[in-house]
């Protein structure tokens, strides 16, 4: 029977689950292996660094639902450990893959590079594994193919990343092709039938019974799994929904039934607030309650029945079924659709915010402003931070999606994100145009990014919130703290200078007036290139929902 090379086993495999684009840095340790890419039908993007690398995988995995990072031993896959963390924080399937040192020189007791020194060669391995679903290091042939597919599996299963050593001379060593008949997990498996019926069955009855509930979009729960089950639930339901911070970009904001952005006393607008804590009965999917995606805490749904659908289980006031949110969203829509009790409880759409544009560009007509920007089929990726609050004051239009790392909170993590996602969306087609909005801290921490998302995927909008400083850490400890300022970059001509074989077009404003002239000229809007807006905004400007969160932080830590 046909033989192959186990590396080139690796790659089929990533490429049997939809992965096509692989990210990484070359190292010594890994060549060989990534001689076996491109054979194998994938392309290859080397990163400016790992940690870039780490991000772009995240991004482009969120996308085609899994992602591929390839990195040397040692100091290669130490760099990009801080993006795997955050994608293991936010369930995003990525296979971290470090090229080892051959096994022969691991055994023979001498002092190789990339080591710490002491011949031990676990010691990283060690470290990823509290940020991994799986791990393995492949030190048999006989096994390699097997544990090859255990952590792919895993990665699957649990929507988290792996990692998985392997050497040259393991990567080429030979095994049967007919090992990649055998089909990897892409799906969760049903949950016990019997409970998921009387999860299911429970729910349809707590929401037929409450005289005012509603559905709540979290991004727990790896929302890649479920998502494309939203709209049709909210069409079905037919009740007030509402997005936290971390469901962002999941469902469709053009809605009559979208009621606004939730973050606890960082609401928008203020009439979410009460929406969501006069309801008696909240189908939450996914939720998330950390710090950031709550409002630091400031939320209160004491007075809900909470019903709420996570990846593995559904709980139902302090009830928990095996029941998996994939499995449990289609069955309620189907139940709703052939049966609507809650038709009643239809609601009007929010009436869209209007401001009179300011002189200056001020966050709070910013981000309304965007609402009229943002249009279907963009991908809307959103720096943590300052941007994070604002853009829960934005209503996207019908058909655009996107996220923030709303958990982890990595800054420098979106504009990375952003270049394997648009990669990822050139590959499906899935999205017209990538939209970053990041503060310029952020950026300068992985402004190398730019070189990838100017040239590979679909062409990017780059807006620049630049106030020369971070605006939320000035929330905590003043605004005049000296640390908290942030170097003046050129941002416009960083664009342009990392990608010069790429057409790259830039403008710097500093008035409202001009940036809502660039926002509405359809030349920018349709332009086939990638396009960079540098914003000069007032150093102490934040948004009202973020002043609100922190006021409310304080009032309570007075109480």
């Amino acid at each position: 029977m046909p033989e192959i090379l186990i590396g080139e086993y690796l790659f089929r495999r990533l490429k049997q689950i939809g992965i096509d684009t692989i990210f990484g840095v070359p190292g010594d340790y890994e060549l060989a292996l990534l001689d076996q890419v491109e054979p194998q039908g994938l392309s290859w993007i080397g990163t400016p660094n790992e940690l870039v690398g780490a991000y772009a995988a995240d991004g482009y995995a969120r996308i085609k639902g899994a992602g591929a990072l390839v990195t040397t031993f040692g100091p290669g896959e130490l760099s990009a450990i801080c993006g795997i963390g955050g994608s293991y924080c936010e369930n995003v399937p990525v296979i971290h893959i470090v090229g080892y040192p051959p096994n022969p020189l691991q055994k023979s007791g001498k002092i190789l590079h990339h080591t710490i020194g002491d011949g031990s060669y676990d010691h990283y391995h060690k470290i990823s594994a509290e940020i991994s679903c799986a791990t393995t290091v492949l030190t048999d042939p006989t096994t390699s193919v097997a544990e090859i597919d255990r952590v792919l599996n895993a990665m699957l299963y649990h929507s988290k990343p792996v990692y998985l050593g392997i050497s040259e001379d393991i990567a080429y060593s030979k095994v049967s092709d007919e090992y990649l008949n055998t089909p990897l997990v892409h799906t969760l498996a049903p949950s016990a039938s019997e409970s998921e019926a009387v999860a299911v069955a429970e729910i349809i009855t707590a929401l037929e019974s409450a005289k005012s509930p509603i559905l709540m979009i979290d991004g727990g729960a790896a929302p890649g799994n479920w998502a494309q089950h939203v709209d049709p639930l909210i069409e079905a339901l037919k009740i007030p929904f509402f997005v936290t911070t971390m469901g962002k970009g999941i469902a469709n904001e053009g809605s009559p039934y979208f009621k606004g952005g939730w973050s606890g006393a960082g609401s928008w607008p203020q009439s979410v607030i009460p929406g969501v804590e006069n309801a008696d009965c909240i189908l939450w999917l996914g939720n998330y309650p950390s710090d950031f995606n709550t409002g630091i805490f400031t939320g209160n749904t004491s007075g809900a029945k909470i019903i709420d659908l996570q990846r593995f289980s559904v709980k139902i006031g302090a009830t928990k079924f095996d029941a998996r949110i994939n499995y449990v969203l289609p069955k309620l829509v189907e139940a709703f659709e052939s049966h609507s009790p809650l038709a009643e409880y239809a609601v009007e759409a929010i009436p869209p915010i209007t401001r009179t544009t300011p002189e200056k560009i001020e966050h709070d007509w910013l981000w309304g402003r965007l609402s009229t920007f943002i249009r279907g089929g963009d991908l809307v990726i959103t720096e943590t931070g300052t941007a994070q609050a604002g853009i829960l004051q934005t209503r996207f239009a019908a058909g655009a999606h996107g996220w923030t790392q709303a958990i982890y909170g990595s800054i420098g993590y979106a504009t990375a994100a952003a270049a394997g996602a648009s990669i990822a969306s050139k590959e499906t087609s899935a999205h017209a145009r990538v939209v970053l909005i990041t503060g310029e801290g952020s950026l300068q921490l992985t402004v190398q990014a730019l070189s990838l998302l100017d040239r590979f995927g679909v062409p990017p909008v780059v807006l620049v919130l630049n106030n020369k400083g971070y605006t939320v850490e000035r929330f905590f400890r003043g605004w005049t703290a000296g640390y908290n300022e942030v170097a003046n970059w050129d941002y416009v001509g960083l664009a342009k200078a990392f990608a010069p074989e790429a057409e790259v077009r830039g403008w710097n404003v500093a008035t409202a007036a001009e940036l809502d002239a660039l926002l509405g000229d359809e030349a920018f809007n349709n332009a086939p290139c990638a396009r960079v807006v540098d914003m000069v905004m007032g150093f102490d400007d934040a948004p009202t929902n973020l002043r609100a969160m922190f006021a409310a932080k304080a009032k309570k830590a007075e109480n």
